[in-house]
């Protein structure tokens, strides 16, 4: 894989850069597997650098953006909807919030869609929906168990000629090596005046600081880190304003939180009890953002 070093931050293109943290992995060793959004290897990432300036932590030297999506294009995850119950609990909450931003029956598109979990409790709230997802297994499996025709891609390769009122980056921008092009994608499929919703990790939070370099979203896939500074700064810089910020917090079954620490199998006799077990998991360390395109 191809790697390029950076001497200003990507962001705010400021020159006052400076280690963060040691990395973890062979970039030249990962395969579409190391993607998986259920992996549990928690601990492991790239070689990150911090800006004084805004306060964005990066991967650096940068990582090829065609090979990451290649093997985010090449991913499967048969997991991920194993855990349909609880993410779905995560994104009923989110879903409360937008429709009291949003109009009724607005048009929502949602950026790396995964097997459709969320788009089919927002069609079932009465959005008008559409996603975006690069994995060919994903987007079948949001075929076969929803009925959605999802579009297999990126944002930047979404045909033109259709605006949203609603767009949903749900712990995308972490993924994504260039985050202000892809928020510069956005704005041709929005609306004006359109809402925004980003779901992301926080490197200022406590959790990460406390939990260091084995903070559960340091991982192959997660090549960015944002805090609340340095993604109020990314959306301003794109004619975004914020109107609320929470924090994120993740519902799973007991099963699958066990199974992120212990060797559990599937199958095993405590699985189903297990999985009928839910539990709320609040570490404050996920911003939720909604934000307002502005209207020109």
């Amino acid at each position: 894989m191809k790697l390029t070093p950076l001497l200003r931050c990507p962001l705010c293109q400021g020159g006052r850069i400076s280690p963060f943290r040691k990395g973890t992995i062979d970039p030249q060793a990962i395969s579409s597997a190391d993607f998986r959004i259920t992996d549990s290897r928690y601990g492991s990432r790239w070689a990150l650098d911090s800006c004084r300036d805004c306060g964005f932590v990066f991967a650096n030297p940068l990582p090829d953006g065609e090979a990451i999506a290649g093997f985010y294009s090449a991913l499967a995850d048969e997991e991920y909807s194993q855990e349909d119950e609880g993410r779905g609990r995560n994104f009923s909450l989110i879903l409360e919030r937008l429709r009291c931003l949003a109009p009724a029956g607005a048009s929502l598109l949602d950026v790396g869609a995964a097997s459709g979990i969320f788009l089919n409790l927002a069609r079932g709230a009465g959005f008008q929906v559409a996603g975006v997802e690069p994995s060919a297994a994903l987007v079948a499996e949001a075929e076969s168990r929803y009925g959605l025709k999802l579009f297999r891609g990126t944002a930047e390769q979404y045909p033109t000629g259709e605006t949203f009122q609603v767009v949903a980056l749900l712990d995308v921008l972490e993924h994504v090596t260039d985050p202000a092009a892809l928020l510069g994608s956005l704005a041709r499929l929005m609306a004006p005046g359109a809402l925004l919703v980003v779901v992301t990790p926080d490197i200022a939070s406590l959790a990460a600081r406390v939990m260091g370099g084995r903070w559960w979203h340091y991982r192959v896939a997660h090549v960015n880190f944002f805090s609340r500074r340095s993604l109020t700064r990314l959306l301003a810089d794109h004619g975004f304003t914020i109107v609320q910020t929470r924090r994120f917090a993740w519902h799973f079954s007991l099963h699958y939180l066990l199974s992120r620490l212990l060797p559990l199998r599937r199958g095993s006799p405590l699985q189903k009890p297990l999985e009928r077990l839910h539990l709320k998991l609040q570490l404050f360390d996920s911003l939720e953002v909604y934000a307002r395109k502005e209207q020109r």
